[in-house]
């Protein structure tokens, strides 16, 4: 049998609501560094907490900042060519 879904709400209480974030997290962070390894490409993963707290994972000898430029500069190419 599958699991059941989970109706997605915000967590009220927030010792849960932090543990929730934390496994999360670590999650994805777990399935960027797998995609990255299986596939051979670039991963670059920013999560801010609630409180403003920086989280990130960066695949291989790319740094973060030139991933996040790259991305930019593919957004601005994107809207040019299909704006």
């Amino acid at each position: 049998m599958g699991r059941r879904k989970i109706e997605m709400k915000r967590i009220e209480d927030k010792s849960s609501r932090q543990v929730t974030f934390s496994k999360r997290r670590s999650g994805l962070i777990k399935k960027a560094r797998e995609l990255s390894v299986l596939c051979d490409v670039d991963v670059a993963v920013l999560v801010f907490s609630n409180r403003g707290r920086l989280y990130e994972f960066v695949s291989g000898s790319s740094s973060s900042s030139r991933l996040v430029f790259l991305f930019f500069l593919a957004l601005i190419s994107f809207d040019l060519v299909f704006v």
